[in-house]
């Protein structure tokens, strides 16, 4: 019961931050190649100047807002990134998909299906270090 709370939760701040990115989201001139993503991504991310994701070079990933402390798993193929519970489900209606990142900027598309089912939303999503 607390896993799928915390999946909820989860799902709550995943569509709650959908259209929240910043307009500025051009590759800069310190942008790493997607080979080097999985390399960049280990560490803290920040949305809104306060931490909300840390990265870990063992798969981990921590939602620093999650009250119940579960465990997650990240893993990037390409520009993909997929991040599972421990069950293996997916956080999220779909894998987010990069559209850049530096080392002190990650944006990404986050996916979702429309309430009413008649086909998915698109949103940027900007985090920062």
């Amino acid at each position: 019961m607390k896993r799928m709370i915390g999946l909820l939760m989860m799902m709550g701040m995943v569509v709650g931050v959908v259209g929240c990115g910043d307009d500025d989201s051009s590759p800069t001139s310190s942008s790493v190649s997607q080979d080097d993503y999985s390399e960049t991504i280990v560490g803290t991310w920040k949305w809104y100047g306060e931490p909300h994701w840390t990265f870990s070079s063992d798969g981990t990933v921590e939602y620093d807002g999650d009250v119940f402390e579960l465990t997650y798993y990240w893993d990037i193929s390409g520009s993909t990134l997929t991040i599972t519970n421990s069950d293996g489900n997916l956080l999220g209606e779909y894998p987010i998909e990069i559209k850049s990142m530096s080392d002190t900027q990650l944006v990404y598309i986050n996916k979702i299906d429309k309430v009413d089912g008649t086909g998915t939303v698109e949103e940027e999503v900007t985090h920062t270090r």
